[in-house]
Order: structure tokens, then C-alpha cells, then sequence
């Protein structure tokens, strides 16, 4: 996405933005349901920024511009975290205390995308291979070995650096008990969220 030149990374937003319509009709109907709103979506680990519009009418993302009017909100991370927030796959409110996500503007615009992304179940790579028609299946494989290839590279580099910076044992104590409560806390928080999602459905369902 950093070397894509921007003309083609439109397009093939635009791609996935319809194929996203036709595998999750629902999400973009309960969408425009909500007030008119735009929300500037900035990762910090590329060169681009992103401008989303719902509410009132058809949702669409598109390349932001200089041109692009004031956003309602912002919402800045690095990709990982927003996917991760766009999945569900983590709490947004974790990612929001934890700040691997920063959000400024008008936060009711934000919870309200929230909720709406949360009664719904997206599997942003599966939209994507599924683009590829026959070649879903080898795409979605090369994807994941890459993926994992990335993880790999990521863990050395960091044992790596932790062999050249050994901790003192005091501060090794310290790490594992945060680590642990981190876990605990992101477990209780994922059951929670789906638990809120469930009830919700249901709730609609009912409705």
C-alpha cells in the first residue's frame, strides 16, 4: 500500500467497498440509518489517509484529498489496530486506553460506527480473496504465509533487541505480572464485547 500510486489504491478501494456491500447488506442498511457524519482515518504506518462517509445515504471510502471537507472525528493507529477494530477481533475501548489507537473529534460519531461494526461479522480477508475469484484460495494462502513470515521477522527483531538490552529481574517480574494482566483483562474484554453482540442481535432480532 506505501508504493501503490494512489490512483490504483482507489480503485481497489472501490472494489472492496462493493464487494463488501454484497457480503454484508445489513451493515451498509443499518449504516445509512445513522446521522450524516465523515471521519478521517489516519494509520500512522503509511503514507496515506482515508476519508469515510455514512449515514444518510450511500457509505463510501475514498483516498483523502486536500481538498476533502472538516471530519467529525479522526480516528489515528497503525493498521494492524484499525483491521483489528474493523474486524472486532479486540475491544476498541483496549485499543482506546492502551493507545494504540488515538481518536479526537466528536466521539458519539465514533461510538455510534462502533456498535454498528459490532453487530456485524467481518473477515476483511476473506472480502479481499474472494475478489479473486478461482484464485481466492491460493491468494488467501499466499497472504497468510506472508503474514506469518512478518510475525517472524517481527519476534526476532524484538529478540534481538531484548538480548542486546537484558532487563534486571526486578523489571522481569514486573513484565510477566503486566503481561498477565493485560491477557486477563483483553480475555474478559473479548468475551464481554461478544457477549454485548449476542445481546444485541438478539435484541434486533426481537425487534
Amino acid at each position: 500500500m506505501r508504493i501503490v500510486p494512489a490512483p490504483l489504491l482507489q480503485r481497489m478501494i472501490d472494489l472492496l467497498m462493493r464487494r463488501m456491500r454484497h457480503s454484508h447488506p445489513s451493515l451498509f442498511s443499518n449504516l445509512a440509518l445513522l446521522d450524516s457524519a465523515v471521519i478521517c482515518v489516519k494509520p500512522s504506518d503509511l503514507p496515506h489517509q482515508f476519508v469515510l462517509r455514512f449515514g444518510q445515504g450511500p457509505t463510501s471510502l475514498s483516498l483523502a484529498k486536500p481538498q476533502n471537507p472538516v471530519s467529525d472525528a479522526c480516528i489515528k493507529g497503525k493498521l494492524e489496530a484499525l483491521l483489528n477494530l474493523l474486524e472486532g477481533r479486540i475491544d476498541s475501548d483496549m485499543l482506546f486506553f492502551s493507545r494504540d489507537i488515538e481518536i479526537t473529534g466528536d466521539t458519539a460519531v465514533i461510538v455510534g460506527l462502533r456498535n454498528t461494526l459490532d453487530r456485524e461479522e467481518i473477515n476483511l480477508l476473506d472480502d479481499i480473496t474472494a475478489m479473486s475469484g478461482p484464485f481466492g484460495g491460493p491468494a488467501r494462502k499466499m497472504v497468510s504465509i506472508l503474514n506469518n513470515a512478518a510475525q517472524r521477522i517481527n519476534q526476532r527483531l524484538a529478540n534481538i533487541y531484548e538480548e542486546s538490552h537484558p532487563p534486571s529481574a526486578d523489571w522481569q517480574n514486573v513484565q510477566h505480572e503486566r503481561d498477565e494482566l493485560r491477557n486477563e483483562v483483553q480475555a474478559l474484554k473479548t468475551r464481554l464485547a461478544k457477549f454485548e453482540t449476542r445481546q444485541k442481535r438478539t435484541e434486533a432480532a426481537a425487534q
